[in-house]
């Protein structure tokens, strides 16, 4: 492995290797291009060339300008990447000709991928001047040029620095603002080291996430590519770069949240094999069956069956694209997903591809409609429409990309769809196929059956490992023994069931218990309305809540079921009740809602169920406010779903929800991390009820999804490895086989307590000795490097030893005993250490505050600031510098900066060192000395106005503010922000400030780059800057 540990050296190395990279296609170097000017020219040169059929003679300045104006304008890369996908793919620029004729341009034509006009160009070390003063000039690696604009920008670090160091360089750029003017179009961010590289979409600065910084995998066997050769090879290559910014990239324009999201490897493989595959099939000559797509649950199918279905609905053999889901239910979230994602569904087209259907007669209608397009529907619409008497079968070619395709495999819905459009092809996605068993035998049709062969796998183990969903923390508890099982329920239990089998046979069948004896999708069990079982579940769920929510951060699902084909739902009630009753002892009760659907069999049991669904509508109508009832059940049901998942406006949120069968998987939002379960679950339905559990959200509070079973603990465990074998394992799409490492390395498993305490141990060895036995932090920054590592790690796996049940939250030094360490040590480790390592790090890496750093420190003891005391010291520093003791003051000075540093509030902290130097450098006054300690948090907020006063005026003075009429309105409007709000001119007040200063900023500003600007630039950069400096001013003070 050569290291290479010039950066310089690196780029040139990496230039040259994608200039040589083969292809119909490829990359020309212009070493020449140095400035923004040139690459303007350079766009502008390539823009003539390309539209010489349109343009009698070269564009004149001032066409360009129209140009250049239109491109700048661009204020984020989800407006930038609509306007390079223009309509239909073609991108184009409207322009006034100096003649009075009007032409359009066309920049970018998504049809000429890798070939036609298009032209591909590398430029490097551009040079960019400071866009907002004060700000440094920059010097940007490597940037990709399509058609001359700016479409990918790369990052490189020498070895020995880590690929986050370009990403958060790139961050800064942004910012900056630095990606402006014709760095406008950017659209993919690299960041590369020689052994490291992570491409992402291009952001904006309060949504950058090195979350969705992706590493590339082979697309064979989704292995990580860490060779940046190997990487330009695939990513960088001629058609890929192309393709990743424009065939595999989403624009989101969900309302209020429009982003650019690009796709994963494994999402864009997928996507390229159906398309290949349905761009060579022989519409109704040859097998409907294209394939499926096996991804599991969370990997994002969603993504990648919509770019499937967008990019068949655009192929010349395709007339329409129907994408249906298996329940009514689902239609209504499909379309609003799809319809975010649609190119074409922008505020000037009426309504873009994607179209839903609001029953069977519109599908029929939109479904015999002239012209292409994606439908959106059910499988029960669509097989209501075929089994009409006056339906006739659709002479088209059609695609249908059938979403939960596990779902599919069972009657006779698909069969009766797939004849009435006999030159129809079909795709499946599912997160669980249906496989036939180790000896080749199913219940029902496989999905190979139904759709034909795997066109791509993703498992869960793929998924864990990339870090694209989490593992899954499992506990097999009982609320009864063995002896108890044996001794009361089993004898009665079988006593019910086999009336005629006698006590010997019975006492037999209890020592060997068979299978279906602990199913209760079979069979009922001595589980099942069983109130003793109840009630110690739920008191299970009180008595651990506050550690498994991580103090009501998370919240939770209960499912529970009933065997024997008998209603589910009396038991579901028993619980609901139940937690009704816990709760009114409770110090903190859980806020427990349910859904089941309303019953309209004529059974039974229908009356009990119906009034039992109005019992919750009215205690839920009382809980929020709402007035629902039998005529809103949908609405009611839909308004429980959101309140579990977060996404209701209000911000009152279910802790727990219980639910049966098929509504389980209604449920996937980040905040969700346990799942309760209180029946058998096996195969496909297992892993989809703990998926839900397993969405990424915060992996230091989240780090597993986290699963109680409460039955069969044995036999619930067996299911479980069976099941996650099946589905962490790419082969089972062919064979089963056996995966050892699934209770190990794999991550799909949460490791033991006694696994998690050894790991520590190993973290904790590692901060003893940076640290100097935790006594102060590491002069050399590399080491401080590794240090901030190691503590990111140690608060991960010291979340995961609390959350464990065997953690003993009523005398945690045991825990830190065990590894080696006194509460002293974790107090000095987790305050005053990683505060000092933070405010190191900081200047080391040159960032713009401690808010940058991520870094929340996990600790077993609450760690108490002493505030009296604190602020006698801090008295204490006042009055003997006043009585002209100085080293005194400088003793009392250094036990303040020590308790300081044990403050979790790093802004109230830096308050009290500017206080206490604000002492050193004569600057506070008092009146009354000795002063007490009670006049010390006036004090500081004294002189905490009178910095910030201070700085705004240094500020002004800057600007040429100091001497406008509205000087003393600047203070208001920044004295009076709050972070992140756009309230500086509300009123009106930021418009006549900049107004007056306009006129005289040339004479009275002090700073040499504000006095050179525009007007215009004045103007623009004042209203941005005030805004900054404000943001940072109210952060500071």
């Amino acid at each position: 492995m050569t290291v290479e540990h010039k950066e310089l050296e690196f780029e040139n190395k990496l230039i040259n290797h994608l200039v040589n990279l083969g292809g119909s296609k490829q990359w020309e170097y212009h070493p020449e291009i140095k400035t923004t000017p040139q690459l303007w020219d350079n766009f502008k040169q390539i823009l003539e060339r390309n539209n010489q059929d349109r343009l009698e003679q070269p564009l004149s300045d001032n066409e360009f300008n129209q140009v250049k104006s239109i491109i700048s304008k661009l204020n984020t890369p989800y407006e930038a990447g609509q306007f390079l996908y223009g309509i239909n793919g073609i991108s184009q620029v409207e322009i006034d000709r100096d003649d009075g004729k009007h032409v359009y341009l066309t920049i970018f034509d998504q049809d000429q991928i890798g070939a036609g006009n298009t032209v591909y160009q590398i430029v490097n070390q551009i040079e960019r001047p400071a866009v907002i003063p004060g700000r440094k000039e920059r010097r940007f690696d490597i940037t990709l040029l399509i058609n001359g604009l700016p479409i990918i920008q790369i990052e490189e670090k020498a070895d020995g620095h880590r690929v986050s160091e370009a990403l958060n360089q790139m961050h800064q750029y942004i910012d900056e603002e630095q990606y402006t003017d014709i760095f406008s179009t950017l659209q993919i961010l690299v960041a590369m080291t020689p052994h490291d590289a992570r491409y992402m979409a291009n952001t904006t600065s309060d949504k950058f996430n090195t979350d969705f910084a992706f590493a590339w995998q082979r697309a064979n066997d989704n292995k990580i590519v860490s060779d940046a050769y190997e990487f330009a090879n695939s990513m960088l290559s001629i058609p890929m770069a192309h393709q990743m910014a424009t065939n595999y990239m989403i624009l989101d324009g969900t309302p209020h949240h429009q982003m650019i999201k690009i796709m994963r490897p494994y999402q864009m493989y997928a996507t390229k094999r159906v398309i290949e595959k349905i761009r060579n099939h022989q519409f109704g000559y040859e097998d409907q069956r294209i394939g499926y797509v096996w991804h599991t649950t969370g990997s994002g199918k969603t993504i990648s069956s919509f770019k499937a279905a967008w990019l068949a609905s655009r192929l010349p053999n395709v007339n329409k694209v129907v994408f249906m889901v298996d329940r009514v239910a689902l239609t209504n979230q499909t379309v609003d997903e799809y319809k975010a994602y649609d190119p074409e569904n922008t505020e000037d087209s009426n309504g873009g591809v994607v179209t839903d259907t609001a029953n069977r007669w519109a599908l029929s209608r939109k479904l015999r409609k002239k012209g292409k397009g994606i439908i959106v529907t059910s499988t029960q619409k669509m097989d209501a429409m075929v089994r009409n008497k006056d339906f006739k079968p659709v002479d088209q070619n059609i695609v249908f990309i059938v979403d939960e395709a596990h779902r599919s495999t069972s009657g006779d819905m698909l069969k009766r769809i797939k004849e009435a459009f006999p030159k129809s092809a079909w795709v499946g996605y599912t997160g669980t196929p249906v496989f036939p068993d180790k000896n080749g035998k199913s219940n029902g049709p496989t999905t190979q059956e139904i759709f034909g062969d795997v066109i791509h796998i993703y498992t869960i183990q793929d998924a864990i490992k990339d870090g694209n969903v989490l593992g899954f923390k499992v506990d097999f508890r009982t609320t009864l023994t063995d002896q108890v099982m044996k001794d009361e329920y089993l004898p009665k239990y079988f006593q019910y069931r086999y009336p005629k089998m006698s006590a010997e046979d019975i006492q037999d069948r209890i020592n060997n218990l068979h299978d279906e004896d602990m199913d209760d999708m079979i069979e009922p069990s001595v589980y099942d309305e069983n109130q003793q079982h109840v009630k110690k579940v739920v008191q299970d769920i009180i008595d651990h809540w506050d550690r498994r929510s991580v103090h009501g951060k998370y919240n939770a699902i209960l499912t529970t079921h009933v065997g024997g084909g008998r209603p589910s739902t009396p038991m579901a009630m028993m619980y609901y009740r139940e937690f009704k009753r816990q709760n009114k002892n409770a110090a903190h009760p859980l806020r427990v809602g349910i859904t089941f659907s309303w019953d309209t069999s004529n059974s039974n049991g229908q009356l009990d169920t119906n009034n039992s669904l109005r019992e919750a509508i009215t205690d839920y109508n009382q809980m929020f406010g709402t007035s629902f009832d039998d005529n809103s059940v949908k609405e009611y049901t839909e308004q429980v779903v959101s309140r579990l998942n977060r996404t209701i406006d209000d911000g009152k949120y279910f802790d727990i929800v219980i639910v049966v069968d098929q509504l389980l998987t209604g449920f996937n939002a980040p905040q969700l991390n346990t799942l309760y379960v209180d029946r058998t679950l096996r195969g496909s339905a297992l892993i989809q009820a703990y998926s839900r559990t397993n969405r990424v959200y915060d992996n230091q509070t989240k780090p597993y999804g986290r699963i109680v079973n409460y039955r069969w603990p044995v036999h619930t465990e067996k299911l479980m490895d069976d099941a996650l074998e099946e589905y962490a394992n790419r082969q089972s799409a062919n064979i089963q086989l056996k995966i050892d490492d699934i209770n190990d390395d794999s991550g799909i498993l949460a490791p033991s307590f006694g696994k998690v305490k050894k790991k520590l141990h190993q973290i904790v060895d590692r901060l003893a000795n940076f640290t100097d036995d935790f006594k102060e932090i590491p002069a050399s920054e590399n080491e401080r490097g590794q240090m901030l590592q190691d503590l990111r790690q140690y608060n991960h796996w010291m979340a995961l030893a609390k959350q464990d049940d065997l953690y003993d939250e009523k005398q945690p030094e045991k825990l830190l005993k065990e590894l080696g360490m006194s509460i002293d040590d974790e107090e000095m480790l987790t305050t005053t250490l990683s505060n000092q390592l933070k405010d190191k790090i900081v200047a080391d890496r040159k960032l713009l505050d401690v808010s940058q750093i991520n870094l929340q420190m996990e600790r077993v003891k609450e760690v108490k600031v002493n505030w009296d005391y604190l602020e006698e010291l801090i008295a204490e520093v006042l009055n003997k510098y006043h009585d002209q003791d100085i080293e005194g003051a400088r003793k009392s000075a250094q036990q303040v900066q020590e308790i300081s540093d044990q403050l979790e509030d790093r802004s109230y902290a830096d308050k009290i060192k500017r206080f206490i130097k604000s002492i050193f450098k004569n600057k506070v006054k008092s009146y009354n000395y000795p002063v007490k300690q009670n006049h010390i948090h006036s004090l500081i907020d004294k002189n905490n106005e009178n910095n910030m006063r201070s700085e705004i005026f240094d500020y002004k003075k800057k600007w040429g503010l100091a001497d406008i009429e509205d000087a003393q309105l600047v203070n208001k409007i920044i004295e009076n922000h709050v972070v992140g709000a756009d309230d500086l001119n509300s009123a009106g007040e930021l418009d006549s400030i900049v107004r007056e200063a306009q006129a005289v900023y040339k004479t009275d500003a002090e700073a040499d780059e504000v006095k050179k600007l525009s007007r215009f630039k004045y103007r623009t950069h004042l209203r941005r800057n005030m805004m900054e400096f404000a943001d940072k001013l109210k952060k500071d003070y």
